[in-house]
């Protein structure tokens, strides 16, 4: 009876263990997902890649080594078809690999807030809303290299960095002055 009584308690002890660790890698990590909010694109993505989720709707031309940045905006014109409702795209790159993904969306009828902006985010990247730190209607969460950021100041402005290519770039940055 004492044996089976340690074995079922070590049997729930294993099973809590498990599923916190198994939530706890499953809870935060972005660097492979893709998301329709941020046009399918992933953090590490080559230009050649890049360009194959746009066709022929963007020319997107970098050059390999060094920072490289395009930019591409809708104002004058309505965005194509796989950028309906975008206003403006900023992709960063690093040595030929996307480490930036920023969009600046048109008002939208299911974006009249920071909250739904994180909802819809936290839906399409599978991550708890809860994890969100929101200040000054600027809502961040941080998912190991990888932080994402989201606001709500004129227009929906959602932004994917890899924080460690970033800092990178900074001291490359200081370095050049």
């Amino acid at each position: 009876m004492k044996n089976l009584f340690a074995k079922s308690i070590a049997a729930a002890l294993f099973s809590v263990i498990f599923v916190a660790i198994c939530a706890a890698q499953e809870k935060c990590e972005l660097k492979s997902k893709t998301a329709p909010l941020f046009l399918n694109l992933q953090i590490g993505m080559p230009p050649e890649k890049t360009q194959i989720v746009f066709g022929r709707a963007l020319k997107i031309k970098i050059k390999k080594k060094g920072e490289r940045t395009f930019f591409q905006n809708f104002i004058k014109n309505p965005a194509p078809a796989p950028l309906n409702g975008v206003r403006a795209l900023y992709l960063r790159f690093f040595d030929g690999k996307l480490y930036q993904i920023e969009i600046f969306y048109e008002n939208r009828q299911n974006f009249n807030s920071i909250e739904e902006v994180i909802n819809a985010l936290s839906a399409q990247l599978n991550l708890p809303v809860s994890d969100w730190e929101i200040k000054f209607n600027r809502a961040e969460i941080s998912c190991g290299e990888i932080s994402l950021v989201a606001d709500y100041i004129l227009n929906p402005r959602i932004e994917m960095t890899n924080e460690a290519i970033r800092a990178e770039i900074e001291e490359l940055r200081k370095k050049k002055k």
